[in-house]
Parts: C-alpha cells; structure tokens; sequence
C-alpha cells in the first residue's frame, strides 16, 4: 500500500487537528506523539502513537479511530531516527 510520507511533526499536526474536531468541547485531552516502529509487514504502517494519557480514557475511542484511519495512509519519514519494537 502506498503511504503519504511525513514527519513526525507534520504527522502529529494532522492527527491532533482531526482530533480536536471530534472531541467533545469541555475536553482538554491531546493526541500523543507519534514515534517510528519497525515495519511488521509490507502492509503495516511504520509509525504508532505513545501512550494515551489516563485522562484521556473517555477520548479513547476517537483517538483510535483517528490513528486507525491514518495509519492507512500515511509513514513516517525521519531519517533521523532508529526505529524500536512495535509495542514499546
């Protein structure tokens, strides 16, 4: 699958503006950062997202239905970093 490359920052910017839509007003909860994994396939992403602040337990199911939905369409490019286990 072809996959829009961007940058940590760029992808988190798009992440937390979609976000910021969906959520309910009197939330102040925000997407965590974005960070470069090893690829588990040709079909996997090679990005996931740090952990989801407890505060966030009632943001949950939107936060992962943003990242799901980018998670097909786009990598992470930053040449400056070494990717760690998917997972960690």
């Amino acid at each position: 699958m072809d996959r829009t490359p961007l940058t940590p920052g760029k992808l988190y910017a798009r992440l937390s503006a979609e976000f910021r839509m969906l959520r309910p007003d009197t939330c102040s909860c925000s997407v965590p950062l974005p960070f470069v994994v090893e690829r588990e396939g040709p079909d996997e992403a090679n990005w996931q997202l740090g952990a989801v602040p407890p505060a966030c337990d009632k943001c949950r199911a939107t936060i992962d239905d943003v990242v799901g939905r980018a998670l097909a369409h786009y990598d992470v490019y930053d040449p400056t970093a070494l990717p760690v286990r998917r997972g960690h």
